[in-house]
């Protein structure tokens, strides 16, 4: 089953006031690579989930009627089998997914994914599914990828014997597992108590995600680490002193797609648009304010400081060929032993028809032309 870790606010609160006096620096930054199209396929059902919770367990599994499962319980072979092995319970997942809340969209970060892939080929190299395989602190962790020591929260998940990625959000976003600490009475509900890889994946007090599937051969017969995919997530956000406060800014975040494999308006590995220009406006003063690139598997991460909070800003492809997504900045104050003024992600999701293909228009001038030739043969 998924196994989870996470590092509680409240025990940072202590040792954040000295992490505040530090510059930035102090490990070496490795190789920022773009996801793959599946990382930037799993980052997009987070995102949906952490979206529209209630929209997501619709799509994961199927119920006759609330809480009483149909007769195919989900559409993924996989997902079906878990089910019914751990025996879940769909009136106790009914019951806990209406106490879920939507929060704002994870960005992708590759110093994340850098430490989550180191993490999941010590788990193929050790064959074991294990949180403590390197003896570090989860912070040591993320940092020996190149994350910034300037954080607030850090947390893991990990899921050994992933079938695909719809199975691996799936076990993460149900939770399916051992409730019950007597192994006499099978596994109770069904679900993991608590609930911690789906609490993780839903907290908004984490903003940035990076994903590591192994990046090396599994050996045949590795019982805890089988694959095919051996997967680590870890998950964080950071921070900056302006000279005067605490923030954390808001990171523009989302996907350019063509939906040209799979006709559902949803991201499909694949289907991702690398190098298109997103652009950032301010609504208000008619001002681009920040603008990026789409990376090679069509995702993009913008970080925008300094928004005007209750100010609505547009996302906007350069080109025009899709409608321009707005949002309003908003932000919460935490305490971490000062306050934080944490400004919530956004996310920004567009899909563009592509226009018909050179050959195709090459074939169309030829048809023209060629008659003229022969007239004047």
């Amino acid at each position: 089953m998924p196994r989870f870790l996470s590092i509680p606010r409240a025990s940072w609160r202590s040792s954040l006031l000295a992490l505040l006096s530090l510059a930035p620096g102090g490990i070496a930054m490795l190789f920022a690579a773009d996801p793959t199209a599946d990382q930037q396929y799993w980052l997009e059902l987070i995102n949906r989930m952490r979206r529209d919770p209630q929209g997501e367990l619709a799509r994961l599994v199927h119920f006759s009627s609330p809480g009483v499962w149909a007769t195919t319980k989900s559409d993924d072979p996989t997902v079906q089998f878990a089910l019914d092995y751990y025996n879940t319970s769909a009136s106790a997942l009914q019951t806990q997914w209406n106490g879920l809340t939507a929060a704002p969209a994870l960005a992708w970060n590759s110093q994340l994914s850098n430490s989550a892939i180191s993490y999941s080929n010590l788990m193929v190299q050790t064959q074991q599914q294990s949180h403590t395989l390197d003896g570090l602190s989860l912070a040591n962790r993320i940092q020996s990828g190149g994350y910034t020591n300037q954080f607030l929260e850090v947390g893991e998940s990990l899921f050994a014997a992933t079938e695909n990625v719809f199975h691996g959000h799936s076990a993460f976003a149900i939770d399916w597992g051992d409730s019950d600490s007597n192994p006499n009475n099978g596994f109770g509900t069904g679900i993991q108590t608590p609930a911690l890889h789906r609490e993780v994946m839903m907290s908004p007090a984490f903003k940035e995600l990076g994903i590591g599937f192994q990046s090396i051969s599994i050996p045949p017969g590795n019982g805890q680490a089988p694959g095919p995919l051996v997967v680590t997530q870890h998950f964080a956000s950071q921070y900056r002193y302006t000279g005067t406060e605490y923030v954390s800014d808001p990171i523009i975040t989302g996907v350019v797609h063509s939906d040209d494999i799979l006709a559902d308006a949803f991201y499909t590995p694949g289907e991702g648009i690398a190098n298109a220009m997103i652009q950032v406006w301010d609504t208000f003063t008619t001002t681009l304010i920040a603008s990026g690139l789409t990376n090679s598997a069509g995702g993009f991460n913008i970080t925008t400081p300094d928004l005007i909070l209750g100010r609505t800003y547009a996302v906007r492809l350069a080109d025009g060929s899709a409608p321009d997504v707005s949002f309003t900045a908003s932000a919460s104050v935490a305490d971490y032993g000062v306050p934080v003024t944490i400004y919530d992600n956004a996310y920004a999701s567009f899909v563009v028809v592509p226009e018909p293909g050179s050959a195709i228009l090459s074939l169309l001038a030829c048809l023209l032309i060629f008659p003229r030739r022969r007239a004047t043969s």
